[in-house]
């Protein structure tokens, strides 16, 4: 390896201070497949198949291909690491809206229902004293019959539309993100795709798991199963957690709650990731003794 392809002097003292801690650590055996499916999937196994094959060689060529098989493996465990963050980013804003709508919607219902409840107390309770009050006198108590029925329909008439308040208002979703779209395979906005490394690893069954289904498929079980939607058939409902802003659909409060549920459960389930990958970055062997030398020789 020619000299001008080595790495800068900052750049090889980060990667030492960084591998010597990662060589500190040491993986158990039973992460060892866990390991190796992270290194697959942000194609570095060649790369870390080759840095253990070096060992701790004392050969100074062999130590400068071994901080830049350290650089490139960071690079690529870094590169995942970010777009995990990024599209965790994503999902966070949009729960965060769906909840400040469906937070906006709820007030506006209670409101509602409250003063529902309170014009049927107040009125009902109001005219049920007169009618009593009436009932005194022998000569009016047809109309202290007739005021109490009228209580008695309005307290109901009341309820009724306290009852009617309770599904709240709808609303619509405007905000560009749908990150639901793509789990279902609908139509997704441009910042709403995931990535390929994400993509894949929603789509690959997790080497715990008992079921041999996806992490995609799980995600869509459990909310089948705790009824976010009826089934995996339930087109409108669908519909309207992936929706958009340019297909102007009306949410209810359900909707807006359900949609930050499962944006969350996504969430969740990405951040493995990031556990796998610093699992990873820590199971990297140590830059060997000696490369602090080779660099101090370096030509400046």
């Amino acid at each position: 390896m020619g000299w001008s392809s080595r790495p800068t002097a900052l750049v090889a003292a980060a990667l030492l201070l960084f591998a010597g801690a990662a060589g500190a650590q040491q993986p158990a055996p039973a992460t060892a497949q866990t390991l190796d499916e992270t290194a697959r999937l942000i194609h570095v196994q060649a790369d870390i198949d080759k840095l253990r094959s070096y060992g701790l060689n004392g050969k100074p060529q062999i130590r400068w291909q071994i901080l830049w098989l350290h650089q490139h493996i960071y690079e690529r465990i870094m590169a995942a690491s970010l777009q995990v963050d990024a599209t965790v980013a994503q999902i966070d804003n949009e729960i965060v809206r769906a909840n400040e709508v469906r937070g906006y919607l709820a007030d506006r219902r209670d409101r509602m229902v409250n003063r529902a409840n309170l014009l049927g107390v107040v009125i009902g309770g109001g005219l049920g004293a007169t009618s009593s009050g009436l009932q005194l006198s022998s000569s009016l108590t047809k109309p202290a019959a007739g005021i109490g029925i009228g209580a008695g329909a309005l307290s109901a008439a009341f309820g009724v539309a306290g009852i009617h308040a309770q599904r709240g208002e709808n609303s619509r979703f405007d905000f560009n993100s749908n990150m639901l779209a793509e789990l279902f395979e609908r139509p997704a906005l441009p910042d709403s795709h995931y990535p390929a490394t994400i993509a894949t690893f929603l789509n690959e069954v997790a080497l715990n798991s008992t079921d041999s289904l996806t992490r995609k498929q799980q995600l869509l079980q459990t909310w089948v199963q705790v009824k976010r939607i009826d089934s995996l058939n339930s087109t409108d409902k669908i519909d309207r957690v992936t929706s958009q802003p340019s297909e102007a659909r009306k949410l209810t409060i359900d909707d807006f709650e359900d949609r930050a549920a499962m944006l969350q459960d996504v969430r969740a389930k990405i951040s493995f990731l990031k556990r796998d990958l610093g699992t990873l970055l820590a199971s990297l062997p140590a830059v060997p003794d000696g490369i602090e030398d080779d660099w101090k020789d370096t030509p400046q």
